[in-house]
């Protein structure tokens, strides 16, 4: 019997952790798959319900995609951008501004803006102040942690941020905020407005997932066949 040296042994073990791991990762693409699934099974049962007050919205369990009507004090003093929201190829901001409700502060996402120019130039908003009547969809601000946003909490306003962090803007602002952000709807002369709940489809998931255990059999395959012919080479 022909003994395996320690160098197989090694190959073989490396190959196992390379295939542990793609199909980890091919694993997780399709729970990502079946939760985006299920978002938008969710999101389709709430468009066919109707629009309602954001206090009896916010009693949900999940307020998430939600219509909402609610009348609320705008405060324009303190703008928050939020930088390098791209749409069509365009660079701009999210305009967002704190406003006074029947549930409290809640921040309110007004749409987008082109950006001036290619340096980091500011826009001039400007968003009405004072008691308006708004409607958009319930969304939860989720962070990127590979997003470092250098924003001091004491600075001027409009204040620039790289996303949307509740409590950091909390802090900024001095104030308790609702733990959402309203993204308003309908066309505006101004704004672009534009809800993407789920930016990728379900869809896109399987084929990373696909992707992902594809790798894993050639891993299996490649490094196999890489084996034989080690072994062969040592009878």
């Amino acid at each position: 019997m022909t003994q395996r040296t320690p160098g197989i042994w090694l190959a073989a073990t490396f190959i196992l952790i390379v295939v542990i791991a793609l199909s980890s990762l091919g694993f997780w693409q399709l729970q990502r798959m079946a939760q985006k699934q299920q978002r938008l099974d969710s999101i389709t049962e709430k468009q066919q319900k109707e629009t309602v007050g954001l206090l009896t919205a916010l009693q949900l369990n999940d307020p998430r995609d939600v219509d909402v009507n609610f009348t609320g004090n705008v405060d324009n003093q303190h703008l928050i951008l939020v930088d390098n929201q791209v749409v069509d190829s365009q660079v701009g901001f999210d305009v967002i501004a704190p406003v006074l409700t029947n549930v409290g502060w809640i921040l309110v996402n007004f749409g987008w803006v082109a950006a001036p120019n290619l340096t980091r130039t500011l826009p001039i908003v400007e968003v009405a102040a004072g008691e308006s009547h708004l409607r958009g969809k319930i969304s939860e601000p989720s962070l990127n942690p590979f997003v470092r946003d250098p924003a001091s909490v004491n600075q001027t306003f409009p204040a620039l941020v790289q996303q949307v962090s509740v409590p950091r803007i909390q802090q900024m602002l001095d104030r308790k905020l609702q733990p959402y952000v309203i993204e308003l709807t309908g066309e505006d002369s101004v704004f672009l407005r534009r809800y993407t709940p789920v930016v990728m489809p379900p869809e896109k998931h399987l084929g990373y997932a696909i992707q992902w255990f594809a790798l894993a059999v050639a891993a299996v395959v490649v490094g196999g066949l890489a084996i034989v012919k080690k072994e062969s080479s040592h009878e």
